[in-house]
């Protein structure tokens, strides 16, 4: 304690140090300015990995089993293609694991076997490898799995928009794209986590489809060709609106025209007259009194009398109107939605205010749209077509492509028959969209029902995928730290069940896709590190200049310390005390100065936005926003490396301090 408090007493600051002081104070900065750096940076970085991650082990897993060649060429799965209880057809995993027989062969409805064929398996692969899955989830209750399967098809959506707004207006377009086809992992934990929200603009639209026909949207046919009738459509707006709570409504136009039943008695607006022939056609208010209205020639005042509405110019002339004299709202008008009624049409009780005053009324939704819901996170917006079509999310790539949910198409692949390839169109309906992540491919991946890719791999001559990547279970866990752990365990009791051949069990460090990016990300933070402990090496050195100064200032107080009977190690740990302080106080300040920094992550990003011109981080790679996270790795890492430098900086110093002798400083001063 007697050393530290000493050194501490050489580092408060005097005016006889000045000089000291100030390179102190400067050593202290530049250790908290790389500090700083270093945190933000290695923070970020995390943040950015573990969202990847997450991305990544979400829809393909932490853990993928595949099933090798020797699989497809085996007797288990070649004898379905030979045998009439099968149907003379390959089985995916997920038909296996269903099928009643092993071996669904019978020599007497079947016929000979060819000469080739291979011989007869002993086990049951997919069997054995569901219990094996099924014995490790015992001990690990976090442990889910679930079989998967790829296949392809060209997707056509019509893109069916409303126009000007107005009726028979509409525009059409078609998007076509050769996509990859994905069964929906819903047993997945954490889908939810990238499955994107409907936003009150995917409710405007579901509205405006509600008018039309789902036949258009898969033969190519103009829009307008299939308009639903007015009972039609009333019946889909309503189921519609059973799920979602509306809460504010604002108007289509900036022109909207006020019931006069709204209108208060004795209430007072300010507005515009315009007439023609010598009366009054229309009134115009604005949201606001507004002041320009003053040198008008046409400003008027208006309010509502039990014999209708009384004008005055201003002039202080007076007249009485028409109850049914247009008044037009001229600004967008937004309406509060205080209740609901979903009985044969979907109409609102609404409250709104204009000029300062209190409006209310009875509106049906064709005159206005959705402003604001009530949506749940992730909750599925409901199909407004009685046909029951193929729901299926899409990449958020295709949002930037116009893309809305409610779009309609189909799923086009061909099949084989005995005389030509035939085509097949499959109706499907955008119920959603989900982030894939930065990999190309989800891009272009579309989530559909196992089903799907189940009926098109058994058909279709248009997509010929590798077989042992196109089929296979994902395994998900909660932590991928264990996931080498878990490879070994299912790696063992395959091999204990003698199937271990029939299968290949790859971690998501191991995908093809994602091998080399994980790589190159984690090699860019090693490099990152190295860098960051070299400049706090450079910074680190302004300690030793500091010390060198402080111990020639202080030779007469280290010499009368050594005459008192001091030891060499005491006057050593007083200089490599001040050395350690300043590290650890620098440390402070930049963690401090980052925990600031990541919590304004978003305004900094802004900033350097701002600066370049253009956004600084691309939202497909990072996101919508940075991670604001400080990282306990970089803080450990920081929090150790510093004050261990900054100690060993101090050392060359006060290894000069022990070496100078008593007498030599008491004889020099």
């Amino acid at each position: 304690m007697f050393e530290l408090s000493v050194a501490l007493k050489y580092l408060i600051p005097r005016k006889k140090q000045l000089s000291v002081s100030l390179i102190a104070l400067l050593s202290v900065l530049v250790i908290s300015l790389v500090v700083w750096l270093v945190l933000v940076f290695l923070s970020v970085t995390e943040g950015i990995e573990r969202g990847w991650l997450q991305k990544l082990t979400t829809l393909n897993a932490p853990l993928r089993i595949t099933p090798t060649q020797h699989y497809f060429s085996s007797y288990y799965y070649q004898i379905d293609s030979v045998s009439a209880d099968s149907g003379y057809a390959y089985k995916n995993i997920a038909e296996k694991a269903l099928a009643g027989k092993t071996d669904p062969y019978t020599p007497l409805e079947d016929g000979e076997l060819p000469p080739r064929f291979p011989k007869p398996d002993l086990s049951n692969p997919v069997k054995g490898l569901f219990d094996a899955l099924s014995q490790i989830r015992k001990e690990r209750t976090d442990l889910v799995y679930q079989d998967f399967e790829l296949s392809g098809a060209l997707m056509r959506l019509q893109l069916l928009r409303p126009g000007n707004g107005l009726p028979g207006e509409e525009t059409q377009g078609y998007l076509t794209q050769a996509s990859y086809l994905a069964s929906f992992p819903d047993r997945c934990p954490r889908l939810s986590s990238l499955l994107l929200p409907p936003t009150e603009k995917d409710l405007n639209h579901l509205l405006f489809l509600a008018s039309h026909t789902t036949d258009c949207s898969r033969q190519d046919t103009h829009a307008l060709a299939g308009r639903v009738s007015g009972k039609t459509k009333q019946n889909r707006i309503v189921d519609l609106f059973k799920s979602v709570k509306i809460k504010r409504l604002k108007t289509k136009n900036s022109f909207w025209q006020l019931p006069s039943e709204w209108v208060p008695s004795g209430e007072v607006f300010e507005g515009i007259a315009y007439s023609r022939n010598g009366s009054i056609a229309r009134i115009e208010l604005p949201m606001e009194k507004s002041k320009a209205l003053t040198f008008s020639d046409r400003r008027i005042k208006i309010w509502k009398e039990k014999s209708g509405f009384i004008l005055e110019d201003n002039q202080g002339y007076r007249q009485s109107i028409s109850i049914h004299t247009p008044i037009l709202i001229i600004s967008p008008l937004f309406f509060d939605v205080e209740k609901t009624h979903l009985s044969e049409s979907l109409r609102f009780d609404v409250r709104a205010l204009v000029q300062g005053i209190s409006l209310k009324g009875n509106v049906g939704i064709d005159e206005l749209e959705i402003a604001q819901a009530d949506l749940p996170s992730h909750q599925k917006l409901p199909s407004i077509n009685e046909e029951k079509e193929t729901e299926v999310f899409l990449a958020k790539s295709f949002l930037d492509n116009g893309v809305m949910i409610g779009d309609r198409g189909y799923l086009s692949y061909a099949s084989t028959t005995s005389s030509a390839v035939q085509e097949h169109r499959l109706p499907i309906f955008v119920s959603g969209f989900y982030d894939p992540g930065i990999l190309s491919v989800g891009n272009k991946c579309i989530l559909v029902p196992s089903s799907v890719t189940r009926t098109i791999n058994g058909s279709s001559t248009s997509f010929n995928l590798d077989k042992t990547q196109s089929n296979g279970v994902l395994v998900w866990f909660d932590d991928l730290k264990q996931a080498d752990a878990i490879k070994r365990e299912v790696t063992a009791l395959l091999k204990e069940e003698g199937i271990d051949s029939y299968w290949k069990v790859t971690t998501f460090r191991e995908y093809e896709f994602a091998k080399d990016l994980l790589e190159q990300f984690q090699s860019d933070k090693s490099l990152f590190a190295i860098i960051g402990i070299i400049i706090l090496i450079v910074a680190c050195c302004n300690i030793i200049s500091l010390l060198v100064l402080l111990v020639n200032d202080k030779k007469r107080e280290i010499g009368i310390l050594q005459a008192m009977g001091a030891r060499h190690l005491s006057i050593a740990a007083i200089f490599g005390s001040c050395g350690m302080a300043m590290g650890v106080l620098g440390s402070i300040l930049g963690t401090a100065a980052a925990l600031f920094t990541l919590h304004h992550i978003d305004q900094v990003v802004q900033f350097l936005s701002f600066i370049q011109g253009h956004d600084a981080f691309n939202s497909t790679f990072f996101g919508k926003s940075l991670p604001g996270t400080l990282s306990s790795n970089a803080v450990t890492f920081i929090l150790f490396t510093t004050p261990l430098l900054s100690l060993l900086a101090g050392l060359i110093p006060a290894i000069k301090a022990c070496r100078l002798r008593p007498s030599a400083i008491l004889r020099s001063e």
